[in-house]
């Protein structure tokens, strides 16, 4: 092992450190009521861990803690990111539906029952991709054991018929919550944001939406964002700093 090696080694865990140092002094500023600071901390740390759960929803609480125009909308945002890397977190998800439900609307689908809701989304998207992808590849490689393993073909294409469907229940279910939640989603930030008949001022105000509101983007054309709202069943023209995308 080289003398490099042994120094980069060392070097690890004070490279390491300012990240959790600077986690630490945001969560003391949160709970010293200096929500706004705390925000931009999480925000930073994000940049460098965006798939961080537990980022998005220590800033969605500072968000809504902090109060003032955008901040429900960007609030509803950041547990919407948290809700979707980790839908089996319960706090990520009550905060969510708390804060949808300021905003006019339910996390929960009408008619849909709570558990069944928590089961549906019990696995994220990146997991239920995961899983497939294993499961098929699995299936591949034992299919093709059992062509090359006489002795063992009839446990090998057992294995190999369980894995493939598997794969097919991770893939089914990918696709079923593909196709019935938002495929690009956005909240709205401001209060009473008006959605226009075009995109431009000079298109009559069709509709208002409130602050928080999910919505769709169908269409982008210069500084406007065609949007729809699926529970009113409405789509119009809205200026794109309205929104914050969600991807």
């Amino acid at each position: 092992m080289s003398w490099g090696f042994l120094l980069l080694l060392a070097a690890l865990p004070a490279a390491a450190a300012p990240s959790a140092a600077r986690l630490e002094e945001a969560n003391k500023l949160y709970e010293a009521s200096r929500f706004a600071e705390a925000a931009t901390i999480y925000q930073t740390l994000l940049s460098e861990s965006p798939h961080s759960a537990v980022l998005h929803y220590n800033l969605g609480n500072a968000r809504f803690r902090q109060g003032g125009p955008g901040a429900l909308g960007k609030a509803i945002a950041s547990y919407l990111r948290a809700f979707r890397l980790d839908p089996r977190d319960a706090d990520a998800r009550a905060n969510l539906d708390y804060a949808l439900r300021r905003a006019g609307e339910e996390l929960v689908p009408a008619g849909m029952p709570p558990t069944l809701f928590v089961a549906y989304n019990l696995a994220s998207a990146a997991e239920l991709a995961a899983l497939f992808w294993t499961a098929f590849w699995a299936a591949c490689l034992l299919g093709a054991g059992a062509f090359l393993a006489p002795r063992a073909k009839a446990a090998l294409r057992t294995a190999a018929l369980s894995a493939a469907a598997l794969g097919l229940l991770a893939g089914s279910w990918w696709a079923l919550r593909r196709s019935s939640g938002f495929k690009a989603p956005a909240v709205v930030l401001l209060q009473d944001a008006e959605v226009r008949s075009g995109p431009g001022e000079n298109f009559p105000v069709s509709f208002k939406v409130p602050e928080g509101r999910r919505v769709e983007r169908l269409d982008a054309k210069a500084a406007w964002s065609e949007i729809g709202v699926p529970r009113e069943g409405l789509k119009g023209w809205i200026l794109k700093d309205a929104l914050e995308a969600v991807d």
